[in-house]
């Protein structure tokens, strides 16, 4: 693995001495530390990193853990509140845009929940309007 004298912790961790490119959410925490650790070794001895700056890589290291850890926390939260909101329309009128495409208005029968499709709310027709497509809400149609 090659890095150039200088690179910060992000440049460096974006190529690898293949010549691969990965996406920095790709990057776990041990790569930013086995990367730093191939800088020391073969840093120019007559200009070695200074403490202050091995210091700001480290902080880098611990702020990107930190804001992915809150990112994924954020996404579970977010979809336990669909999840819930999707429930709460149980028995209501809704109407929005399916997942065909279309514009359609039903009474919400069941919600469906998956990592791939998200939370959607199918109607007694059958149609399927994700959460994040609704519209408008009423209240559950009168028997009459």
């Amino acid at each position: 693995m090659s890095i150039e004298i200088g690179m910060d912790a992000a440049s460096a961790a974006a190529t690898t001495g293949a010549g691969h490119t990965f996406e920095n959410s790709q990057l776990e925490s041990g790569d930013f530390l086995k990367l730093m650790l191939e800088e020391l070794m073969n840093q120019d001895p007559l200009d070695p990193v200074k403490n202050k700056d091995l210091l700001q890589q480290v902080s880098s290291i611990q702020n990107m853990q930190t804001l992915s850890h809150l990112d994924g926390t954020m996404s579970g939260m977010t979809f336990q509140q669909k999840v819930a909101t999707g429930g709460a329309l149980i028995g209501r009128q809704v109407s929005g845009v399916s997942n065909a495409g279309t514009n359609v208005t039903g009474v919400v029968v069941r919600v469906l929940a998956g990592s791939t499709t998200g939370v959607v709310l199918v109607t007694s027709a059958g149609d399927q309007i994700s959460v994040d497509n609704v519209t408008s809400i009423q209240g559950a149609p009168e028997d009459g």
